[in-house]
């Protein structure tokens, strides 16, 4: 069921790949999406001096690389390890396992409802064509619950797309993702802790329009502490941004001051 993409990858693409052999100068890899091999030379494998490649890679060992160069005529893939960022590592490594679930659950419900798997993994494919850019993003639709029933709007069968779903909604429920900040919060005029307070209040109303999952605790004058979560970590930070603004606005009406710190982990 583990379907490859036919052709290449595009010069600059994250790929997964496999390590087949390795030479002095040069790492041989299997691309595990395609029906590819790439190489990898010693220049691309670190930065900095390299005594020996095995320090780095070893054979059928899983590795992360992005493609340099890629001559199709001659079935040429120039890859690199060391051009990779950790972010893009971690979305890769995200991307692959998100995509390993889904397959597993079509592989669940097919038994289930006593499908030929490959064929339901097929007509799912094919109903997702023009709607979706892939099962895993069709699915993390279902799981957000972004649209009521998605995948019986682009024409999947009722009985296949509610177990689906009703699976979906328990395998890929989104992790909540906690964004905590310390907030040291003065203000000298007289009636300060009613500012403080009214600050606080405001921001609160503020998420709650917003639809955002704001707590905000008292720790010790003049010490707060606020924590924001939600599912996407793109999100989490802007929301943190938006209600910290909301507060140092009110509190900037009355002269007070605000100063945000990380909390140490």
């Amino acid at each position: 069921m583990h379907q490859k993409k036919s052709g290449f990858p595009d010069e600059g693409e994250i790929v997964a790949c496999t390590v087949k052999k390795i030479l002095k100068t040069t790492v041989f890899v299997k691309l595990d999406e395609y029906e590819q091999e790439g190489i990898i030379h010693i220049s691309e494998i670190s930065p900095g001096r390299i005594r020996t490649i095995r320090d780095f890679v070893k054979e059928n060992k899983k590795i992360i690389c992005k493609v340099l160069r890629k001559n199709e005529r001659y079935g040429n893939l120039d890859l690199s390890l060391r051009r990779v960022t950790t972010g893009q590592k971690l979305n890769k490594i995200r991307e692959d396992k998100l995509k390993d679930k889904c397959l597993k659950i079509i592989e669940s419900i097919s038994k289930q409802l006593k499908l030929d798997v490959e064929k339901t993994h097929q007509t799912i494919l094919e109903k997702i064509k023009g709607n979706y850019e892939s099962i895993s993003e069709a699915f993390q639709t279902v799981a957000e619950e972004l649209d009521e029933s998605p995948l019986k709007e682009i024409g999947i069968d009722k009985k296949l797309a509610d177990a689906l779903e009703e699976t979906i909604k328990i395998r890929l429920k989104p992790k909540e993702i906690k964004e905590l900040k310390n907030l040291e919060i003065t203000c000298l005029a007289g009636d300060g802790v009613e500012i403080i307070k009214k600050a606080l209040e405001k921001a609160s109303k503020f998420a709650k329009e917003k639809e955002y999952s704001l707590t905000l605790t008292y720790v010790s004058a003049p010490n707060y502490q606020l924590s924001v979560t939600s599912p996407n970590p793109k999100e989490i930070e802007a929301q943190t941004e938006e209600i910290i603004e909301v507060i140092e606005k009110e509190l900037k009406k009355a002269n007070g001051e605000l100063k945000v710190h990380k909390v140490k982990k």
